[in-house]
């Protein structure tokens, strides 16, 4: 598909109502997120036009009530997975997971258990901090 017909198709998706399978409005989709963002790192010309017309709907979703705020939510949670494919956390993480496949990494330094080791030292410290904030109250 060229660019002008991924940049129509978009426009139809961004900011368009649909119709999802449980019956409720979906304000975004994946394929019209993954693409704006697309522009929008990439400078692309379109990408202002394109941002505002997300931004838009943000609001009008935000506006129309508990849904639209929940679609809301969901859609900047699958924004920020789909702009971390262009960090440089991803290229750093494809690196040391090519590393691992290739069997040259110390036990120590194996990408799963340095992640879960992270995530559970930062879970740790939020749970503490929110538990002495909660003490605090009382």
């Amino acid at each position: 598909m060229s660019i002008a017909k991924d940049l129509a198709a978009a426009e139809d998706r961004v900011g368009k109502e649909s119709q999802p399978p449980n019956g409720g409005t979906a304000y975004f989709d994946r394929e019209g997120l993954e693409l704006t963002i697309d522009l929008v790192l990439n400078a692309d010309e379109q990408a202002p036009h394109f941002l505002g017309q997300l931004f838009t709907s943000f609001r009008q979703a935000i506006d129309s009530g508990l849904h639209g705020i929940n679609e809301t939510r969901k859609a900047l949670a699958e924004a920020i997975d789909l702009i971390y494919l262009h960090s440089p956390e991803h290229d750093a993480a494809i690196n040391l997971y090519r590393l691992h496949l290739e069997g040259e990494l110390k036990p120590d330094d194996e990408p799963l258990e340095m992640i879960n080791a992270a995530i559970d030292r930062t879970t740790t410290r939020l749970r503490a901090a929110k538990s002495s904030r909660h003490k605090r109250r009382t």
